[in-house]
């Protein structure tokens, strides 16, 4: 069976089953379109930090608590289904807008979004370990994410974990838990007419986005390192399970 056109209808379809938020973007790009930034939903007068701070929790920022297209603030979400609501959007191609998913918006059953981002192709082994074998999974130019919805399961994750072979350089995978977005519509930067790359959902698209454990997720990204020999690296944002929030605030 070959696939029909490469428009945003069908990836829109996926993420209303999954209850997944569609973010907006640029053509060709992970910018956010500019009506959902702080400037374009708020002008100069976004909501202050300690009313930001008490209505999502420190873990949803990442050094700096202040406004972003990563907030799910109610103007926001209301901008976006509005923009979904644009005559013809479900036709639109790659060259008119990308979507992505952000890990720190709700899912509609409660959850976010987490993803497991392997850059180094020696790692995409990884994707067929449980419990990522059974995550759908975004290629693009190189390597794959794998999407979930996380059951934090009592625990405050580090928004981004870099997995990788020395202390400075290019991580070989990440698991983003927050402060961050992936791709899952769109044209890759690198593309040209000659050798088009997209984002495309490659497995597992007519299932359901499984709810994976944080004990589980965590367990089978430090094992996998451990045995390929990576260094934990702490990415972006405060590390909440290692201080008490108070030394956030």
């Amino acid at each position: 069976m070959t696939e029909g056109p490469y428009r945003a209808g069908p990836v829109l379809d996926w993420c209303e089953e999954n209850g997944l938020v569609p973010v907006p973007c640029h053509p060709g790009s992970k910018a956010p379109i500019g009506a959902i930034s702080s400037r374009g939903l708020y002008g100069g007068a976004p909501p202050p930090p300690a009313m930001l701070r008490a209505a999502y929790g420190r873990d949803r920022f990442g050094a700096v608590v202040r406004d972003s297209f990563h907030l799910p603030t109610p103007e926001r979400l209301e901008r976006i289904r509005r923009f979904w609501r644009t005559p013809g959007v479900r036709l639109w191609g790659p060259e008119a807008v990308s979507i992505s998913v952000d890990m720190n918006y709700p899912t509609a059953d409660g959850f976010r979004a987490a993803c497991l981002d392997i850059d180094d192709d020696t790692c995409l082994p990884l994707l067929e370990h449980r419990p990522f074998d059974a995550c759908p999974l975004v290629a693009g130019r190189h390597g794959a994410k794998a999407l979930f919805k996380l059951d934090r399961e009592g625990a405050r994750p580090r928004p981004i974990t870099q997995f990788a072979p020395a202390a400075r350089g290019s991580p070989a995978f990440e698991l983003f838990t927050g402060s961050k977005h992936a791709l899952v519509f769109g044209i890759h930067p690198a593309s040209t007419p000659e050798a088009p790359v997209t984002y495309r959902i490659i497995r597992h698209k007519d299932r359901a986005l499984p709810i994976l454990g944080w004990s589980a997720v965590s367990a089978a990204a430090l094992g996998f390192a451990k045995e390929r020999g990576l260094l934990i690296r702490k990415g972006a944002g405060p590390g909440l399970d290692q201080a008490g929030l108070e030394r956030w605030l």
